[in-house]
């Protein structure tokens, strides 16, 4: 097949299951090309994008100036539609049609015809990877995560932009219920997990007995606060603790203040963001990883963390929390731990169990590998995206 993936940026560092996802349709043999609307990350470490054959285009922003070239009569004639018809800002139609024009003029620069369209997440902007897919007479489809279904107030657009796409995807049977249920979307949904590839995890069983690890973006969702909420009680039973947190984001400086405020600068290090060899060797390195995620104010909340996916192939036992589609990953008791939101208490007591008991830790080690093998595994999920891609 020939895939354009319309995008908000591509690559993005916190974005690396889409990453796998263009590498492992690369690999089986379709052609892709992408459209990413924002500047790309700069610092982007991952070997599978210094190995991708896509042609990629970045599709400036339009201004004010540039209004009129989104109202192209053949434009417009061609994507004459229902997707024209949603409730947006007159910028956002004027910005979706620029950016749709602009794609277009990038796609008959490539020496093959496309026949599919897929986008991430159920943005306004996606609108705009709806009017290629008219333009061309192609399928259009669209994976919704997280923040995009459940942040509040959500996009009046959003149900609109879903039941337009030939097949909405999502990554857990928690969004799908949910979609189906609460939003009322009535596209067909399908499920096709934000895999890894386990080979590119080999853990070497250099564990340190005393480490815990956290990586993860520093916003509300995450959880980091109670954390080290968790690693406070922890220190009073074992107090030579090693706490590593890799990530960036706004909430570093609160961050850093309460570890201060909670006299445990001898046992937290921040590292910020690392190379995948320096994540690698942390994961490996690690007794248990801690991602005690909740939900934001803003409804804003993670669908299925692809880092825990990832400390599990390195059988690193994770410990996190009962929401969203997380408990589709994690089997409290037998490959990890799950405990309340926001239950720092809870959450201390894992640390110390997991840091402590080397049955349930060598239990919950292997059976994590084992999870995201069978059931994680981005090679699989790509043969699920190719069937419905083809079957769109």
């Amino acid at each position: 097949m020939n895939i354009l993936y319309y995008l908000d940026v591509f690559p993005k560092v916190s974005e690396s299951f889409i990453l796998n996802e263009v590498y492992e349709l690369e690999k089986k043999g379709h052609n892709v090309a992408v459209c990413s609307l924002k500047e790309p990350d700069s610092d982007i470490n991952h070997e599978e994008y210094t190995e991708l054959n896509a042609s990629i285009r970045h599709i400036e922003d339009p201004t004010y100036t540039d209004i009129l070239e989104g109202f192209s009569p053949n434009l417009l004639k061609s994507i004459a539609g229902p997707e024209l018809l949603y409730r947006a800002t007159p910028k956002h139609h004027a910005a979706n049609l620029i950016r749709a024009k602009r794609s277009i003029q990038f796609i008959e620069s490539i020496d093959w015809d496309i026949d599919h369209v897929h986008s991430h997440f159920a943005n306004v902007s996606k609108f705009g990877g709806k009017h290629i897919a008219t333009y061309y007479d192609v399928p259009f489809t669209i994976t919704t995560h997280a923040y995009d279904i459940y942040r509040k107030p959500i996009g009046k657009y959003t149900k609109k932009l879903l039941n337009i796409a030939d097949r909405v995807i999502t990554i857990s049977e928690y969004n799908k219920r949910y979609l189906k249920d609460e939003m009322g979307v009535e596209t067909a949904v399908d499920i096709v997990r934000a895999g890894i590839k386990p080979e590119k995890f080999s853990p070497s069983k250099s564990v340190r007995k005393n480490r815990v690890l956290t990586v993860g973006r520093f916003v509300e969702k995450k959880g980091h606060p109670y954390a080290l909420d968790a690693i406070a009680k922890a220190t009073e039973v074992l107090p030579n603790i090693e706490y590593h947190i890799i990530g960036a984001g706004e909430q570093i400086g609160p961050l850093k203040r309460k570890t201060e405020e909670l006299g445990l600068t001898e046992n937290v290090s921040f590292l910020s963001n690392v190379s995948d060899e320096r994540l690698l060797n942390e994961f490996d390195q690690a007794r248990c990883f801690l991602l005690p995620c909740v939900v934001a104010d803003s409804g804003d909340r993670d669908g299925i963390p692809v880092v825990l996916m990832e400390s599990m192939a390195m059988q690193t036992p994770p410990i996190s929390t009962a929401i969203s589609g997380i408990p589709e990953l994690i089997d409290d008791g037998e490959n990890g731990v799950l405990v309340e939101p926001r239950h720092s208490e809870s959450i201390g007591k894992a640390v110390i169990q997991l840091l402590e008991n080397d049955s349930i830790y060598s239990k919950y080690s292997k059976n994590s590998r084992e999870k995201v093998t069978e059931e994680f595994n981005i090679d699989r999920e790509a043969e699920k995206l190719e069937n419905i891609f083809t079957n769109s």
